[in-house]
């Protein structure tokens, strides 16, 4: 079940995830620098 949504101003919560070449990418290792995420649920996916 997910938690309760992010205010505005909050910090991020920990995450990983792939980005476009495959390689790991977490919270901590972008941590300093700017970053945009953008999520495309269906991408990528018949139908």
């Amino acid at each position: 079940m997910l938690g309760a949504p992010i205010r505005v101003g909050e910090p991020a919560p920990a995450f990983h995830g792939k980005d476009q070449h495959g390689a790991t990418v977490s919270l901590e290792s972008i941590a300093g620098r700017f970053a945009v995420l953008v999520f495309y649920p269906a991408d990528d996916t018949p139908g």
